[in-house]
């Protein structure tokens, strides 16, 4: 059982510099192979929005990588983007090795997000054994799993941590209260079908984060303007758009603290 109180105490393409993060000791980690993952519609893209905005923001060098297949978003709210050349089985392995030998040779932070429910990564990774081969090349792998209160939501994360296909010291349970009815507390949606189901209890017994995504009751407003979150929250529109209001850019403002503090455990796996 997982006590949420306790849980939540705390662009372009050119060549960047290795961007170097602070650790739980203090201490400066490798790179960054961050891999979003889940279902569709469990908050994946608007948890890697989150993440890069935030990197971004501190001015942190970040390749971001959108590989998903039918619903390639990201460069709508980001610049340089990289993409495979199609959507072809064959493209994209050559095109995820050739990121991969990529991020070994130059050593930075990467995010890839895959499209929901895609099996190239499990191809991949039991052809490579990817969290090993990451691993070797200096290169730390951060798996981030999305999940709502829906049992079904853990298919994925069983798939991925069984034989440990993509299961790396550094994986990261979040738990999107965007998806619980308003009417419900956010930890009793979860309990008996997330925090209690045998699969996410052995990813924390062998040594998975639980991370708290809070609700943004005004999402509409950033996704409507295809807004950065930092640049809605200082007000910043579009040409032709209508301006967000102080209101709800004290929401934002407050989202995004909540998120800050809630992520502050696993700070050094985030770009």
């Amino acid at each position: 059982m997982v006590d949420r109180d306790a849980t939540i105490t705390a662009d372009a393409l050119g060549t960047p510099a290795a961007e170097t993060t602070a650790s739980a000791a203090g201490t400066a980690t490798t790179p960054l192979f961050i891999l979003p993952l889940g279902r569709g519609t469990r908050g994946k893209t608007w948890w890697v929005r989150w993440a890069v905005d935030r990197a971004l923001a501190r001015g942190r060098e970040i390749i971001i990588a959108d590989a998903d297949r039918t619903n390639a978003t990201l460069s709508a709210y980001f610049q340089g983007v990289v993409t495979p050349p199609s959507a072809d089985d064959a493209e994209m392995r050559d095109w995820f090795a050739a990121f991969v030998e990529r991020q070994i040779a130059e050593q930075f932070n990467a995010l890839i997000d895959l499209g929901a429910g895609d099996l190239i990564l499990k191809q991949l990774a039991r052809e490579i054994g990817l969290t090993a081969f990451l691993d070797r090349y200096g290169i730390r792998p951060v798996a981030v799993h999305l999940l709502g209160p829906d049992p079904d939501d853990l298919a994925y994360l069983h798939d991925v941590e069984q034989g440990e296909l993509f299961a790396p010291a550094a994986t990261i349970l979040v738990l999107n209260a965007a998806l619980v009815p308003r009417n419900r507390a956010e930890k009793a949606a979860f309990q008996a079908t997330v925090l209690e189901h045998p699969v996410f209890l052995k990813a924390l017994e062998r040594g998975a984060t639980v991370v708290w995504m809070p609700r943004l009751a005004v999402a509409h407003e950033v996704d409507a303007r295809r807004l950065a979150f930092t640049a809605a929250e200082e007000g910043k529109v579009k040409p032709g758009q209508a301006p967000i209001g102080p209101w709800n850019r004290q929401l934002i403002h407050n989202w995004l603290r909540d998120m800050e503090e809630n992520f502050a455990p696993v700070a050094h796996w985030l770009p």
